[in-house]
């Protein structure tokens, strides 16, 4: 079964809580976790690569946190899921000795380009 890792999936969660937020200013780590019931330090983990990627920044000090630097219409979801899982690929036969041969290639291949499309299409808009 294809599934999503937990850094995409708790990504995405961190990134619809900041977009919900959407310029009424930052939110803390701290309360996004326990909201969502994501450990505290992986979500730290995850803010930084989705920091410098330029998708959220920070606030410090009191009433600091994070927050997006754009509109969530304007954040493909396809650009959350390469910054915290990499390149979308499905259906890439790495190192496979078969790959000359086999006749599940191109259907996987062909799989993974329809997700690609479809996930630049989205942004954190509609996942909100």
């Amino acid at each position: 079964m294809l599934g999503l890792t937990k850094n995409i999936d708790y990504g995405l969660e961190l990134m619809i809580a900041l977009g919900r937020n959407f310029k009424k200013g930052p939110l803390s780590l701290r309360k996004i976790a326990k909201g969502k019931k994501i450990p505290y330090k992986f979500l730290g983990k995850l803010a930084l690569s989705l920091r410098q990627a330029g998708l959220i920044e920070a606030k410090e000090g009191k009433g600091g946190g994070y927050f997006l630097t754009e509109n969530p219409a304007r954040i493909s979801v396809a650009e959350i899921v390469e910054v915290l899982g990499g390149p979308v690929e499905v259906g890439h036969c790495f190192g496979c000795p078969r790959v000359g041969v086999c006749g599940q290639k191109d259907i996987w291949t062909e799989v993974g380009e329809k997700v690609k499309e479809i996930i630049e299409e989205k942004n954190l808009q509609d996942l909100l």
